[in-house]
């Protein structure tokens, strides 16, 4: 299963996260999206074992950069 934890920044969707690795041990895994390019982004999701979280930090920046290559392409 997947969720989308949407909010403001610094309303504690991190460490709410964080709470739910502890409380069921699972491994989290902390990926920031402004740092990692596709190619290995399906690298890692290929090699993940069955539970776990993935935290995407700044998922937004992949909105901004699409807003940026089109602009771009102009």
């Amino acid at each position: 299963k997947s969720y989308l934890l949407y909010s403001l920044p610094e309303t504690g969707k991190s460490s709410l996260s964080k709470a739910i690795t502890r409380y069921f041990s699972l491994d989290i895994y902390i990926l920031n999206l402004f740092t990692i390019n596709k190619a290995n982004l399906i690298n890692l999701f290929t090699k993940l074992l069955s539970y776990y979280i993935i935290l995407l930090e700044d998922i937004n920046i992949i909105s901004s950069n699409q807003d940026t290559e089109i602009e771009d392409s102009y």
